[in-house]
């Protein structure tokens, strides 16, 4: 027998049919994937007043009451911020001035 004789052999032997060994039945996973869904449900169930509260109350408490005094204390922020960069500014400027007149003096005693 020549290797090409084996390989018809093969396919001849692959063309048959494969038995099936599992009869297939509906299953519950069928049921759930063709019912409709929630939404197009006929009798949307309504909420309670406690639910409708829960619903509400969900997410990040309010920091402030009215949009108002967030402005405001927005505002107050922004002043204290730009108040503490100037001081910071300022004592910058001081300290490199300062440096600067120490480099400058000792310049001029070692010459």
């Amino acid at each position: 027998m020549q290797a090409s004789d084996t390989k018809q052999v093969r396919k001849k032997q692959s063309k048959k049919p494969v038995p099936q060994l599992v009869e297939t039945q509906p299953s519950p996973i069928d049921e759930v994937l063709h019912a409709p869904l929630i939404d197009q449900a006929v009798n949307p169930i309504p909420l309670l007043q406690s639910d409708q509260e829960k619903v509400e109350q969900r997410g990040r408490p309010k920091k402030y009451s009215s949009q108002e005094e967030a402005e405001r204390i927005a505002a107050e922020q922004r002043s204290r911020a730009q108040q503490k960069y100037r001081i910071q500014r300022q004592e910058f400027r001081a300290t490199a001035n300062d440096l600067q007149n120490q480099l400058t003096h000792l310049a001029n005693t070692n010459n």
